[in-house]
């Protein structure tokens, strides 16, 4: 069986090839130069970029799969959630494919697609708990079993990403933020600046604009007394208190509802304090599987759509049997 699969949900556009449950290529066009100019990702801007660089991402997905476009089973999509102009463009990229091939064609959700994205390269062994962490969404997701989604937690404001993207560019520091406060941090005082845990509360729901508020009136406040800002303990700071915030409601949700399996998936799972903390917490509370997924399937990429893509068919044709 294989699955060409277009991820297009934000400022990266993404096709990846899969044949038999391995993936042969996945390859992904990135805008961070051209939007870090706006300081975030410019709509318009990413959906006209689609346009122009799909094609030779498909080129490219297919020559190194080395699968001709006509043994395509299936094609699938992100269809949900993103920017509607960005997913326009990979809708009709995946219609226009799977008319000329005459194949089935798929819709998946992106979110879906992180979480499976973490089972690319190792198995989940169910019930998994999952901690999608994004530059537009935080939550906690619950599967006791294949594509058994439920959302027990989630953001009521800011995401966790946003909320550092925001701090960075006040501290100065180019779009995207996330991955530059990670990397000052390491070398910063995380007990220097003190910052609030919002929503500590007995849900498993989160809030970052508190967070958020706090560090800009905190930097406006040192800057108006002239008091000069150690960017790498400020950095460590807002991470530790970002990071906890996250770690209060997941390590309450391990220890309440018992998962085998534990993986952090999204963008911001990239960061190298939230990737420690898991494995932290399978060894405290005698996790069975913790999966920290490959650096190349945090970010938007269409092998995870893939692979969802995989566990869909598949479940499908077992309610057929």
């Amino acid at each position: 069986m294989n699955i060409l699969a277009i991820e297009s949900s934000c400022d990266e556009f993404s096709i990846s090839i899969m044949s038999d449950s391995k993936i042969l290529s996945n390859i992904i066009s990135s805008q961070i130069k051209d939007h870090s100019k706006y300081g975030g990702v410019v709509p318009e801007l990413a959906s006209r970029l689609h346009v122009e660089n799909f094609h030779w991402v498909l080129i490219e997905a297919i020559e190194k799969s080395e699968i001709q476009l006509e043994d395509i089973d299936y094609i699938s999509y992100t269809s949900n959630p993103g920017l509607i102009g960005s997913l326009i463009i990979g809708k009709l990229v995946a219609q226009t494919l799977a008319m000329y091939l005459g194949k089935p064609l798929k819709e998946m959700n992106h979110i879906e697609g992180h979480i499976y994205g973490a089972n690319i390269e190792e198995k989940f062994i169910y019930p998994v708990l999952a901690l999608v962490v994004s530059g537009g969404h935080t939550q906690i997701q619950l599967l006791e079993k294949p594509l058994d989604f439920k959302i027990i937690g989630t953001t009521q404001d800011d995401a966790v990403g946003e909320c550092y993207d925001k701090v960075a560019r006040v501290l100065g520091l180019e779009y995207p933020g996330g991955p530059k406060i990670d990397i000052l941090a390491r070398e910063g005082n995380k007990n220097r600046y003190v910052l609030p845990i919002s929503k500590n509360d007995g849900t498993y729901d989160f809030s970052f604009s508190g967070l958020k508020t706090a560090s800009l009136n905190l930097i406006n406040k040192l800057n108006q007394n002239k008091e000069e800002i150690n960017i790498q303990d400020f950095c460590a700071s807002f991470q530790n208190t970002a990071i906890e915030t996250l770690m209060i409601k997941f390590r309450r949700a391990v220890k309440e509802l018992k998962p085998k399996t534990i993986t952090v998936v999204g963008g911001v799972s990239a960061n190298s304090s939230i990737r420690n903390k898991f494995y932290d917490i399978a060894r405290e509370y005698n996790i069975e599987k913790v999966i920290v997924p490959n650096m190349e399937y945090c970010t938007d990429n269409a092998a995870m759509i893939a692979e969802l893509t995989k566990e869909y068919i598949r479940t499908e044709s077992k309610m057929e049997d």
